[in-house]
Order: structure tokens, then C-alpha cells, then sequence
């Protein structure tokens, strides 16, 4: 067994962190294996056919997603979605990867690799997007090798304006898109940035800032608010679509933590040093998903699969993560990010 994992620690370059409990290592070495059957998989040919189905990529990774468990079985817990029990482990490293231009669908409906030599630096190394035919390494989903010709930077990659984070939030609350409209604040809700509770738990009756959201239920619809004055509000509407695993899921949590930084109250995140080569990423809330599916390409989800808000993140690493998450409004703390 311990040669099984061994071998695995080597062939993706993943090695344990200071006092890394064995079931702990063993899982990140299991997470990260299954992103690479998904990449390679689709590496397949058959019939004139490059690619595999996104069906049978699926099916692929569940098989193997239960041979582990059985092999190890203090880790089977690890790949449930306590919180969306449907959430399934193996569409979901399929859908980061689709997102994320791993994979692309040809013409014939099946999953093929992007092998096009495409980088970003990230630390001392590159993310590279396939699978290279050289020396490489893994990080949580993500393949890493030196740099190639075809680099590209992360909000590139996560087609992300070049908007500060409060020059987003003065576009989404310019007062020309504004009007009055005919609602009772009885039968509202207003987002409250001054809160220190996560911002999906930061709702209350009364409106605190002159910059705010409002939902009739937490189903929406939802409204931007400008308060002109204690009798005047002015709304423009707010279109939240519908949760999903797109790159452009979840958007509005931008928003969220743009008016927190407005209000000096920002999202915070903290980083705690493991040892010379990992740290402990722990965030104050979930992200959208360009956000949280980058992190899933540099790193770990500790707690489980599906974690949000706990990652363990190389050193090298934390200046572009960092940045990352300071382009949205959140503000880290500790390692090298800051006191």
C-alpha cells in the first residue's frame, strides 16, 4: 500500500505537508489523480473519433472515484456534497475543467483535450492547460510545467474585466440606470456590507448604506438600491440567473464584496503557514465560480471535495492568489499577503 502511494506522490509531484495525517494525504493524492484519468481519458480516439463522451468520462471516473473508496475507505465521505447531495464528485471535476478550457466538445458531441501549449505563470512555475510531453506536476485539478511561448495571465484566463474593485462597483450604481419604482420597503429585504455575518446571512429589514441590494425573498427578485435621501429610493434590477456550475455562476457574490470594501468592512480571508512549502487558505465566504474555479486549479479543498472555504495552497502561490482575491474586494491577511 505504501508503494501505491508512493508512487502516486511521485508521478504527480504532490508531497506531504509538515504533520499531514495520512488519510489527509491520501485524499489530495486521490482528488488529484481523478482530475488526471479525466484529462487523460479525453486524450482517447476510437472509430475515426477523437475524445471521449461526457457520459462515459463520467462513468470512467466514478468507477475509479470507487475503487479508492474502497481501497481507502476513511476517505468516501470526503467526495459528498453534504450541502447539494446531488452534486455529483465526477461531473463536477468535468464541469471545472469544461469551464475552465481543460476540455473543449467538438463537432461530435465528446470531450477533447486542449493541448495547445497554453500557460500561466503562477510562482515558480507554470499552469499549464492539458497535459505537456515533459516533466510535470500537479496542484489540486490543476497541471504545472515550465512556461511556453503561449502564456496568458489569470484574469485573461478568467475573462475577468480590468476593473478595480471600486470602479466595478460606481458602474453598477450609476445613478442614470436608476429609477423609482412602486415597492413597499415592508416587503423588503436589504443587504447590509456594514454586517460581519457571511454576506448570504447579511439581509436584514432595514436599509443601512446609501449603496445596497434588495430581494423580496431570497428567491429574489432582486434590486440594486440608491438611497437619495430617508424618503427617496431609487432601484435598478438586479438579474441573478439561476445557480449552476458555469464559469459565470454566482456573479453577484462580486457584487457583494465590492459594496463591503466601499463600506470598509471587507470580506476577509486568512492564510497560516504549514510548513516551508504549503499554507492554509481559509476565506469568509463562498466565491463566483471564475474565483473558485482557479483556486480548484492551484490547490486542495481540505475539509472535503466540495469545500469552499478552506484550501491548502503552495507558498509560491499566495502572491497570485492574493491578488486574485484583492481584485474582488476581499482582503487577506497573514503569510505573505499581509499582517
Amino acid at each position: 500500500m505504501n508503494e501505491f502511494i508512493n508512487a502516486m506522490s511521485n508521478d504527480m509531484g504532490i508531497s506531504r505537508y509538515k504533520g499531514e495525517s495520512n488519510d489527509s494525504f491520501i485524499y489530495r493524492l486521490c482528488y488529484s489523480a481523478m482530475g488526471q484519468w479525466c484529462l487523460r481519458i479525453a486524450q482517447n480516439s476510437s472509430d475515426g473519433k477523437i475524445g471521449v463522451t461526457k457520459h462515459n468520462q463520467t462513468i470512467v471516473i466514478n468507477e475509479l472515484l470507487q475503487c479508492y473508496t474502497e481501497i481507502f475507505p476513511n476517505n468516501g465521505d470526503k467526495y459528498i456534497d453534504s450541502n447539494q447531495s446531488q452534486m455529483n464528485f465526477p461531473v463536477h471535476i468535468r464541469r471545472v475543467y469544461e469551464e475552465t478550457g481543460y476540455l473543449l466538445t467538438n463537432s461530435s458531441n465528446r470531450n477533447q483535450l486542449a493541448n495547445f501549449g497554453r500557460t500561466v505563470y503562477i510562482g515558480n512555475t507554470s499552469l499549464f492547460f492539458g497535459i505537456p510531453n515533459k516533466m510535470h506536476t500537479v496542484n489540486g485539478l490543476g497541471v504545472f510545467t515550465s512556461p511556453t511561448t503561449h502564456s496568458v495571465t489569470s484574469s485573461e484566463l478568467l475573462i475577468r474585466d480590468s476593473l478595480s474593485c471600486e470602479e466595478y462597483l460606481l458602474s453598477r450604481y450609476d445613478i442614470a440606470d436608476f429609477y423609482e419604482k412602486d415597492l413597499s420597503t415592508d416587503e423588503l429585504q436589504f443587504f447590509n456590507p456594514l454586517s460581519n455575518s457571511v454576506p448570504s446571512q447579511s439581509w436584514s429589514a432595514k436599509l443601512a448604506t446609501d449603496y445596497s441590494l434588495a430581494r423580496k425573498s431570497q428567491w429574489g427578485p432582486f434590486y440594486r438600491v440608491i438611497r437619495e435621501s430617508d424618503e427617496s429610493l431609487l432601484f435598478a434590477d438586479e438579474i441573478v440567473e439561476s445557480q449552476s456550475d458555469s464559469l459565470t455562476s454566482y456573479e453577484y457574490r462580486r457584487l457583494y464584496f465590492s459594496l463591503k470594501a466601499h463600506y470598509n468592512n471587507p470580506l476577509r480571508a486568512r492564510i497560516v503557514k504549514l510548513d516551508e512549502e504549503y499554507s492554509k487558505l481559509t476565506i469568509g465566504g463562498h466565491l463566483p465560480n471564475r474565483e473558485y474555479y482557479f483556486l480548484l486549479l492551484l490547490s486542495w479543498p481540505i475539509n472535503n471535495a466540495f469545500d469552499k472555504v478552506s484550501f491548502l495552497i503552495r507558498n509560491d502561490f499566495i502572491p497570485e492568489i492574493t491578488n486574485t482575491l484583492k481584485n474582488i474586494g476581499i482582503i487577506v491577511k497573514g503569510g505573505n499577503a499581509g499582517a
